[in-house]
């Protein structure tokens, strides 16, 4: 197993990385959450339903904590549960099943799961610890690290959240079982992200390997690319927990990436949304003098053999370049885009908004 610490001080945490068994797990999830008077455990439906790895941890979490009211809640799969109505519906379970400020909220699911877990304990009663057992590729590497939390509103992708930092984060690989292929592809999009802004060595490990990675591989393989994606997340929300700075280059890809996946109506995973983003940003960044194409060249060459779309120009509409203008990043009558001009190194960019919609209709 490997461990990556997040050291936020009084907020740190670790994000532990390998085939975890039940008891192990229980034991690691234990220890974080102390003595609560209370586990509101929310699982992904279809999580629980493929996955025979939910209920011997729930039943091992139990044994750990005995005595502790530890109850189970299915969410919606997927991005069906990043609503203020599902909100809604899992606060008024947790009020029903009597959980007090001593109760800790649990998410076994994927990064929509994690998500809606960390903002509804945010914000029940004024907020309540979290811990995360991640049981997709996407959440082991991006929404499980960091304490971002969320929920979609019609207007757009994650308008809507909070920062809370989790207690402690599995990436238990033995959920990729019963990961379908798609998804677990999807996943590496975040992965290829993380090499672009900062850590080219790992953007080489993903082009020698992207065959076998795309397929189902050795778990040591698989382990430590988790883990260098997770470590440079972890360096980042390090330095600026918050995102008044640097954090900020982890959006890579996400300006356009979250205007394609919600104009989809979600039909495009969140990867494959962000594989398209990132493209758009390297051809916007080719327009800026930063990006050389021959980098937009050899990502798009990377992106393709994971099996990942990077046909963005085809996408955009004037719906899909509406959306920007409620991106989270705009800044008033511009909008922030990151732009990557050497492997391993990025850059904060404001474009005006009229000049990215300009672009963005006629792309290079």
């Amino acid at each position: 197993m490997i461990t990556i610490p997040v050291p936020l001080g009084a907020r740190a945490y670790d994000v532990r990385i390998g085939v975890i068994e039940p008891a192990e797990a229980a034991a690691i999830l234990a220890t974080a959450m102390g003595k609560p008077s209370g586990v509101a455990v929310l699982v992904d439906t279809q999580v629980g339903r493929l996955s025979p790895r939910v209920a011997p941890l729930l039943e091992a979490l139990a044994a750990r904590l005995p005595h502790v009211n530890v109850r189970r809640y299915d969410l919606p799969p997927g991005e069906a549960c990043k609503s203020l109505t599902e909100i809604q519906r899992t606060a008024e379970w947790m009020a029903a099943q009597g959980f007090d400020r001593g109760a800790v909220v649990l998410a076994i699911g994927g990064g929509a799961t994690s998500d809606h877990a960390g903002f509804v304990a945010s914000i029940y009663l004024r907020g309540i610890p979290f811990a995360i057992c991640a049981t997709t590729l996407l959440a082991m590497v991006d929404a499980s690290v960091g304490g971002k939390t969320g929920v979609d509103l019609d207007a757009g992708k994650n308008l809507v959240g909070s920062f809370h930092q989790p207690l402690a984060v599995l990436a238990d690989l033995g959920f990729l079982s019963t990961l379908p292929p798609r998804e677990r592809v999807a996943g590496l999009a975040e992965v290829v992200k993380c090499g672009l802004i900062a850590d080219a060595a790992l953007l080489e490990r993903l082009e020698a390997e992207a065959e076998s990675l795309a397929q189902e591989s050795d778990t040591a393989a698989l382990a430590t690319i988790i883990a260098a994606a997770v470590q440079v997340k972890a360096d980042v929300v390090t330095e600026d927990e918050r995102e008044s700075g640097r954090r900020a280059i982890l959006n890579f890809g996400h300006t356009v990436g979250h205007a394609l996946e919600a104009e989809s109506n979600y039909q495009l995973l969140h990867g494959e949304a962000i594989a398209l983003g990132m493209m758009a940003a390297l051809s916007l960044g080719g327009t800026q003098g930063v990006t050389p194409p021959e980098l937009r060249t050899r990502t798009g060459r990377l992106l393709t053999r994971l099996g990942l779309p990077i046909d963005f120009e085809r996408r955009i509409s004037p719906a899909v370049v509406g959306r920007i203008d409620v991106d989270k990043k705009r800044r008033g009558e511009a909008v922030r885009f990151v732009f990557v001009g050497t492997p391993g190194t990025a850059e904060l960019r404001d474009i005006p908004l009229a000049e990215a919609r300009r672009l963005l209709a006629a792309p290079t």
